[in-house]
């Protein structure tokens, strides 16, 4: 009985640290408040804020990627004139463009303080 316990208080700490980056992360965001809020952030919120924007950023290009697929196998014209799909293509690059603005605000925030960068980056590192 004990053993059930276990995983389901992990998935809750995992689900309450995630919630928490979420509200981080908002692409309408004023990017003049931000600026003014990075200046006398630590640290370590600064990463925190960076890394959340990421994961973020990484989410929509995973969503990206599955609309990629989707008009693959899409005959050309009907992309197109398919007002859903390129409504959808439209509102991701948006919030995309959004999200990474206010990504960049902090990132460079965090690296003029010290921080390590590679702690923050959208992409992982390659062998």
């Amino acid at each position: 009985m004990k053993f059930r316990t276990i995983p389901v208080f992990f998935l809750a700490v995992m689900l309450i640290s995630f919630i928490g980056c979420a509200k981080k992360v908002d692409p309408t965001r004023s990017i003049e408040k931000i600026r003014k809020e990075v200046v006398s952030m630590p640290l370590a919120e600064l990463e925190a804020r960076a890394s959340a924007y990421a994961v973020a950023i990484r989410s929509q290009k995973n969503e990206i990627a599955k609309i990629q697929l989707e008009i693959q196998k899409m005959p050309v014209d009907k992309v197109f004139s398919n007002k859903t799909m390129t409504g959808k293509i439209a509102k991701i690059g948006r919030e995309a463009e959004a999200l990474f603005d206010r990504y960049r605000i902090y990132v460079q925030a965090f690296q003029e303080k010290g921080g390590d960068l590679s702690k923050v980056q959208i992409e992982t590192a390659r062998a």
